[in-house]
């Protein structure tokens, strides 16, 4: 029975490996998709003028789905791994050069694989129609990772295992266009453009010879805030996005409830994937310390929709929290003068 558990997960580890270098890998998904609008679209770096931002997303995926890995191969039981998703951001608007500029670390796991992305980018920001324009643009390193140190082949010194352990290092480019308002928001994200035209050839493979293959991903998203006429402490905020690897189509959205400018919570589902609860506070909005009320916290719980919350060793559920702490680095702008408008003047500090 162990001598045919090795042999399926030896089938399994190879199909894994295939399909990862063979095919394309897709992005990270966030639930709280509006919190890391930078991870997939560059014109959507700092966002919030004038501010320093840093973001923060933790997602455990599938909990408790049924994985078969070294515990599974060794003593004939599934071992529960989930996959996880990790996000770091930091943005920040500079006059100088009219524009944001961020740097934005993810980190995702699934099974032996292990896939870290560092996005260094800048967006030019312009004042449109009362609001703000931003076109952006991110170099990404890629870096993957298997991890085949715990799984024990029947013939040792199998030279298929040994070239999977390899770690490879990838460059390519995204770009972005982003519209924000007070009211709503729009914007138009592509990320790895050079696997767009070839995932074998376009590739600036940095290291190893096998190279990552990431998909090259469209996104269209957008959001709404409708302050209610009747109960104007309540806030409606609508958010969908659109995504699509030129294969495959999937969409998303995100329905949140804000009152006070402080509590908020709702639901969201992506197609054939999850649906989720979310819900979160800016507690120190109101406050009148500018650097406590940038805070902003949420915790958002998902039931699978797809076949693994169904199966034998199921998921039952994903739990993904944000932290996102913002805070002015300009003082306000002051309009001053000596008593003659002709020489009034814009003040800056």
């Amino acid at each position: 029975m162990r001598k045919h558990v090795q042999k399926v997960g030896l089938l399994v580890l190879l199909a894994m490996s295939a399909m990862m270098s063979g095919f394309a890998q897709d992005d990270a998904q966030f639930t709280f998709f509006p919190w890391v609008t930078s991870y997939y679209n560059a014109g959507g770096i700092g966002e919030q003028s004038n501010t320093l931002c840093f973001t923060a997303d933790y997602n455990n995926k599938y909990l408790g789905w049924g994985d078969l890995s070294t515990t599974a191969i060794n003593n004939d039981s599934a071992a529960r791994t989930a996959p996880q998703d990790f996000l770091f951001s930091i943005e920040s608007y500079l006059r100088k050069l009219h524009g944001s500029i961020g740097v934005t670390l993810v980190h995702d796991q699934i099974g032996y694989y292990k896939n870290t992305a560092v996005k260094i980018g800048y967006a030019y920001k312009l004042r449109v129609g009362g609001g703000n324009l931003g076109i952006g643009a991110q170099v990404s390193l890629y870096n993957q990772t298997i991890d085949n140190s715990g799984f024990r082949p029947i013939i040792d010194g199998d030279p298929v295992l040994e070239g999977l352990s390899e770690s490879t290092l990838d460059m390519d480019f995204n770009f972005g266009v982003m519209y924000k308002s007070d009211q709503w928001y729009a914007g138009l994200g592509w990320t790895q453009i050079l696997a767009a035209f070839d995932t074998t050839q376009s590739i600036i493979r940095l290291s190893g010879d096998r190279g990552t293959h990431r998909s090259s991903q469209l996104y269209l998203h957008g959001g709404y805030t409708w302050i209610l006429p009747f109960n104007p402490n309540w806030e409606l905020i609508p958010q969908a996005m659109v995504k699509t690897d030129f294969k495959k189509v999937q969409w998303e959205i995100l329905a949140l409830a804000r009152y006070n400018g402080v509590f908020w919570g709702g639901v969201g589902y992506r197609f054939q994937d999850v649906a989720s609860l979310a819900f979160g506070a800016r507690p120190f909005y109101n406050s009148s310390n500018i650097y406590l009320k940038g805070l902003d916290v949420g915790v958002s719980y998902g039931i699978p929709t797809n076949s693994l919350a169904y199966k034998k060793h199921r998921s039952f559920g994903d739990v993904e929290v944000v932290v996102r702490y913002c805070f002015d680095i300009y003082k306000p702008e002051v309009f001053s003068g000596y008593g003659n408008s002709r020489y009034i003047y814009k003040n800056r500090y």
